[in-house]
């Protein structure tokens, strides 16, 4: 891509390899984004494990290959007994992290998208507006699993109340949040419009397994020094247009810093910030902001 050839790119032999390993996606049928990313990974995963590792390869946990050194983060699932307090800790991998969007949010229409002057900045804070910070405490927030989800507690050796909630053990070097806009409740399926503000710049201090604990002994963690491993840089968003039914995805691309890139099909045009930010996301790729350094 970088060779300065003016003929376009087409990876069709990376797409042919993504039909023969995920059927489900082979053909012209219209097909979801979020779902190809996860066929594309795991599909990745699997041909770029380093035989010499030999068994371990097999043990995603284990696993050293390209995709997993860059994508793959530690998810900590801490399940507490609401009568003996005792903490129940899983760590999961994972590639993503899809999000649920607020119900209780405004759609985002005409008189709420008038762009004022300064109006675009580099956080997700659109007075008004829910933020990709908003749906990540959605996401970490305790939740009370409820009479009808008892677990059976290794301390009292019964089934208890209890409460679950996820942290983030390891970040990973991209993360890519998954804004779930496709609705299935029952036979009914629906598109979620609503606008989702999210930064340039994101800090994934507060949603860190490690404050939560030192909250839990200490108090709230001072807010301005967040380490910079923590802090990522957005450099690509997906976006949806159109129904459940028949719609279209385009995307833009970061080449240098505040220099973007809209990808519709095969047009590619200059992008400003406000064009990036004012966009209906549906995925966002972010990445450690050391990367730009090293």
């Amino acid at each position: 891509m970088y060779s300065g050839s003016r003929t376009p790119h087409i990876p069709y032999k990376l797409l042919h390899l993504i039909w023969i390993h995920a059927e489900h996606l082979a053909g012209y049928r219209q097909q979801d984004a979020h779902e190809f990313l996860i066929a594309i990974l795991d599909v990745l995963h699997r041909h770029s494990k380093d035989d010499s590792v030999g068994q371990e390869a097999n043990n995603f946990n284990c696993c050293n290959c390209i995709i997993d050194q860059i994508f793959t983060g530690g998810l900590q699932s801490d399940v507490t007994c609401q009568t003996c307090h005792s903490v129940s800790t899983t760590i999961d991998p994972c590639w993503d992290i899809s999000l649920d969007l607020p119900s209780s949010c405004a759609t985002f229409n005409s008189q709420s998208s008038e762009r004022a002057d300064g109006a675009v900045s580099r956080n997700d804070r659109i007075p008004g507006i829910p933020s990709l910070t908003d749906c990540l405490q959605w996401f970490t927030r305790p939740e009370h699993l409820g009479s009808g989800a008892k677990i059976k507690c290794s301390s009292c050796q019964s089934y208890q109340e209890s409460t679950k909630q996820l942290t983030m053990k390891k970040l990973p070097i991209v993360a890519c949040f998954h804004l779930k806009r496709f609705e299935h409740l029952g036979k009914q399926r629906r598109k979620i419009n609503t606008f989702i503000s999210f930064p340039l710049e994101l800090d994934m201090t507060p949603f860190l397994a490690s404050t939560k604990e030192s909250r839990m002994k200490d108090g709230p963690p001072p807010t301005d020094c967040a380490p910079n491993e923590n802090k990522y840089s957005l450099f690509a968003v997906i976006n949806h247009h159109g129904t459940l039914e028949s719609g279209h995805y385009t995307s833009f691309i970061r080449q240098q810093k505040d220099q973007w890139f809209s990808c519709d099909d095969a047009v590619i045009t200059k992008a400003t910030i406000e064009d990036l930010l004012y966009s209906e996301g549906y995925l966002l790729f972010y990445h450690k902001q050391g990367l730009e350094k090293d």
